[in-house]
């Protein structure tokens, strides 16, 4: 390539530039919702509500079900013990408290770390894209919170505290039966940990329809 060929190209896409500056200009990142509170405190019905709602704007739900815990191998009656001991992957754990109530708590070992920080990536992923996206998070670990907030930096993020009185958040979580009794105990006193919160609900005293209504006069002020 010859200069006179350099400086004519360097020529066309400055022209281009100044033309369809639309073209070159990053494109805008979406919007995220996070909604974090524990196990069985009603996040999944206020993502679907807080979509119906939005549409035809679309939110794309997504989080702690789909990201993390369906992609993990399935947990049977066959391979329970397994789940119940100490493995790469993820484990529980049952204990008492002080008054004699159960506690499951979940452990993480190295293989399920690596899919809490690729949950958090594919969180920022849609986002980037400039997908608009509602979040059901549980933080069972100070150190994905601080890796979400770290990698949503730059992108529109609203933080919303589920918040739930243990009381009812344990009876729901004994009707649905989707989670063993004392799981929702085992981080209820941590999940919120020190997040700056933009917004606070209670799906307690709410239902899910007015949650997402509460959302969307929020993110239109």
């Amino acid at each position: 390539m010859n200069y006179n060929t350099f400086l004519l190209i360097i020529g066309l896409g400055c022209a281009a530039f100044i033309a369809y500056p639309s073209l070159f200009s990053p494109k805008p990142y979406g919007k995220v919702l996070i909604l974090n509170g524990p196990s069985a405190a009603g996040k999944t019905s206020i993502q679907k509500e807080f979509q119906q709602l939005m549409m035809p704007t679309l939110w794309l739900k997504t989080g702690i079900d789909s990201l993390f815990d369906k992609p993990m191998p399935d947990i049977t009656l066959e391979n329970m013990s397994y789940w119940q001991s100490e493995n790469p992957i993820r484990w529980v754990t049952t204990t008492t408290d002080a008054y004699s109530n159960p506690i499951i708590t979940l452990h993480t070992g190295p293989e399920g770390e690596k899919a809490a920080y690729a949950m958090n990536r594919a969180i920022v992923a849609y986002a980037k894209t400039g997908c608009n996206v509602i979040v059901d998070y549980i933080a069972y670990k100070k150190e994905w919170i601080d890796d979400l907030q770290k990698k949503l930096k730059g992108i529109p993020t609203t933080w919303v505290k589920v918040s739930i009185p243990l009381e009812i958040l344990e009876q729901r979580e004994a009707a649905r039966a989707t989670s063993p009794k004392g799981h929702a105990r085992s981080h209820y006193d941590t999940v919120y940990w020190n997040i700056a919160y933009n917004l606070e609900v209670h799906s307690d005293t709410q239902t899910a329809t007015q949650i997402a209504q509460q959302l969307k006069i929020y993110l239109q002020k």
